[in-house]
């Protein structure tokens, strides 16, 4: 049985978006009265409170005004109707409104009440003390939203790539390998030389550039070492090969990435026919940690096994070493040329197999274990959580990438939540043991904080302790999830847009408004590339566009990515419904039109060049589908004879696409032959999918990334008039 998790015992939040009725919008229209009084009149239910506002770093926003009252209004009737505070509440602030015409800028004043918890008086002080920072834009345009700032200089925004460390990072002296140490890791593959018998170990100059390459790139997305304790003899070989693999990926050096991914498989392959079977997954198992530093790269003939509790314990130790192998390769083949992507799949039913052997619950510790924790002690254990936890996000992530049925379901995770990001990055024994200090209560078990994002409540549900960056990242991977599994469940009725039962739409978009809530109170969540804490937060706000996203149109099904087939996608895109135009679309095309503005602000061309916006794939992913969502919308806009009006958030919507779509245009360096694309909707559809094609075709770091280029490029072909 799962441990008994914490019951939720923390105060239910009361509203927290103060409601001004006395704010007016001047568009300099013929109808900003009507808007005007519309502002002032529509209220918040809190029940459908303005969702996401995710995208405004919590350093960028004023101190908190007391909290008023909401009243409610039917959902139907309240749901994103104004437009002003719906952007405030996606976390782009009000002034940046697309208008028509010219404007006066208007402050207002919609902000997030403190919860009522405590928290520790100097987060409380800087967070009270964090100025507003000023942009300079045009007031007509869509770009005064809050963007990653430039380094200053000649500076490559690639510094702040996939493939690079943050600036105040740094590089852990640990990872330069002496060739003693590789020595070691030579000796210790010999026990493999039949399985392997052309693959030569690289340098020690390169096992360092590819570790280094690694932890400083593909581990910053998905943290499930701990890099200060981190040592390369003390890790099973197979793993460290596996690591190596992304690395070499990392530093485009492509036959030695392959090289080493063949090499690690055949010895994981080795290993999992000679495992022995785990005892039951809810009986505690103990991992004797002085003797993993000893065995792990001696032969297996010299591992002595003295008592059935040590055996145990060794052969958990293990399935963790070769759960962490899979994971690695899995990250690296997902992403390869088709035929890779094959073995990606087989990787995956391994990796399954093996979270389930092992439990995904608090069932592992280490021996001996004192009370209290001493530092390597609680980084094996907390390193082994996160194993778990990031095991089950990246099988999902192959769900989302290749419309697989989720093998891994959320219901199966019993798991504590992880640590803060302060603990987990503290480089010394003092810094964790103040990190320590920091922290008031243990994380949340992930299905009691599941369960309370999902709970249907009209009051924005904070979960107490707040989680970490990744701890949300987890919680979002499970919303996901369950929008994926009701899409699958429910009856199709032609209408793409409306095939998620009412109900169930309604609880899903208010588990999203809660999650962003929650993500907003977190003191580690921040967008700047230059954050100590990590890009999760940022690949966190892409995966909530493709929340909203799947919401209005799941584009799952019409994708087939795993052909890596340009045509075959094209034709599948081409083929997929567009979103029916409803209220309910308004999110999603915020984050689609939001998606593309990021890089046209930032310089297409140069973001296409330096990779500087693809922090992970998973960008790319999501951007595809905001791409298509926004291009189809801007298509059925553009049909003959259509009847329906347009509605005060679609004007506005479509207006904003056209000032990106002008400032992209006015950028970059056209093709031979190539104009400014006209206003018309039909014509900004056709813009949308250019411009996307030529981000995702410049990429130099993942061939999948490339295939999304030329696959946009033949569905622009499909969809061209003539």
């Amino acid at each position: 049985m799962p441990p008994i998790a914490e019951q939720w015992t923390g105060p239910q939040r009361g509203p927290y978006i103060e409601q001004d009725r006395n704010a007016v919008l001047n568009t300099g229209g013929s109808n900003a009265g009507e808007l005007g009084a519309h502002a002032g009149t529509v209220g918040h239910d809190a029940e459908i409170l303005e969702a996401a506002q995710l995208l405004l770093p919590g350093n960028y926003r004023p101190a908190p005004p007391p909290a008023q009252p909401i009243p409610y209004l039917h959902e139907e009737l309240n749901h994103f109707q104004d437009f002003t505070h719906f952007l405030d509440s996606i976390g782009l602030p009000s002034e940046w409104v697309p208008a028509f015409g010219d404007i006066s800028q208007i402050h207002n004043p919609v902000s997030t009440e403190q919860p009522e918890f405590s928290r520790n008086a100097g987060e409380q002080h800087e967070s009270s003390s964090r100025p507003r920072q000023p942009e300079r834009s045009r007031a007509d345009s869509p770009f005064r939203s809050w963007l990653p700032s430039v380094p200053p200089g000649d500076q490559s925004f690639a510094s702040v790539s996939d493939y690079e460390p943050p600036q105040t990072s740094k590089s852990p002296m640990s990872l330069k390998v002496t060739e003693e140490q590789r020595q070691r890791l030579a000796a210790s593959l010999d026990e493999f030389r039949y399985l392997i018998p052309d693959f030569v170990l690289p340098s020690r100059h390169t096992l360092t550039r590819y570790l280094t390459s690694f932890f400083s790139g593909f581990h910053t997305h998905l943290p499930f070492l701990h890099v200060p304790t981190f040592r390369v003899n003390e890790r099973a070989p197979e793993l460290i090969l596996a690591l190596m693999t992304i690395g070499a990926q990392y530093r485009f050096e492509h036959r030695n990435a392959e090289r080493l991914f063949f090499a690690a498989k055949a010895i994981v392959l080795y290993r999992l026919s000679k495992e022995s079977s785990l005892p039951p997954y809810n009986s505690i198992i103990q991992i004797p940690l002085n003797s993993i530093q000893e065995s792990s790269q001696r032969s297996g003939q010299d591992q002595l096994l003295s008592s059935p509790e040590f055996a145990a314990g060794m052969n958990a130790w293990r399935r963790i070493e070769t759960i962490r192998t899979l994971l690695a390769l899995m990250g690296y083949s997902t992403w390869e040329k088709a035929e890779l992507v094959q073995e990606a799949f087989g990787l995956q039913n391994l990796l399954v197999r093996c979270l389930r052997e092992l439990g995904l619950m608090e069932n592992i510790t280490v021996a001996p274990r004192h009370s209290p924790l001493q530092w390597h002690e609680w980084a094996e254990e907390e390193s082994i959580r996160r194993t778990r936890f990031i095991s089950f996000c990246f099988v999902h992530v192959h769900s989302i990438a290749y419309n697989i049925y989720p093998v891994l379901r959320s219901s199966e995770v019993h798991l504590r939540l992880p640590c803060s990001t302060k603990e987990w990055k503290a480089a010394t024994v003092p810094d964790w043991e103040a990190a320590q200090k920091e922290v008031g209560s243990q994380q949340l078990f992930f299905q009691d904080a599941l369960a309370l994002l999902l709970q249907p409540s009209r009051n924005p549900v904070l979960l107490d302790p707040i989680p970490a960056p990744l701890g949300n990242y987890i919680l979002l991977h499970g919303l996901l999830q369950r929008i994926h599994l009701v899409s699958e469940l429910s009856i199709p009725n032609g209408d793409q847009s409306f095939s998620l039962p009412t109900e169930e739409l309604n609880k899903l978009e208010r588990a999203l408004r809660s999650w962003t809530s929650v993500w907003q109170q977190a003191p580690e969540s921040s967008l700047d590339p230059h954050n100590e804490n990590g890009p999760i937060p940022f690949t966190s706000s892409s995966l909530l566009g493709l929340a909203y996203v799947r919401l209005s149109l799941n584009l799952g099904p019409h994708r087939q990515l795993e052909t890596r087939d340009p045509y075959r996608i094209a034709t599948a895109i081409h083929r997929s419904p567009r979103p029916g135009r409803s209220y309910r679309l308004t999110p999603a095309l915020i984050y689609s039109a939001h998606a593309l503005s990021i890089p046209v602000r930032l310089g297409i061309d140069h973001v296409a060049r330096s990779q500087a916006f693809f922090w992970s794939v998973r960008h790319s992913l999501a951007s595809l589908e905001c791409a298509v969502l926004l291009s189809k919308w801007l298509m059925s806009l553009a049909e003959t004879g259509s009847s329906q009006a347009l509605s005060e958030n679609e004007n506005r919507i479509l207006h904003w696409t056209r000032c990106i779509v002008q400032e992209a245009y006015e950028s970059m360096d056209l093709d031979e032959g190539e104009s400014f694309p006209r206003q018309d909707p039909g014509s900004l559809g056709l813009a949308v999918i250019k411009l996307w094609a030529r981000l995702f075709r410049k990429n130099t770091q993942w061939p999948f990334i490339n295939v999304l280029g030329e696959s946009l490029e033949r569905y622009l072909a499909l969809i061209q008039p003539g």
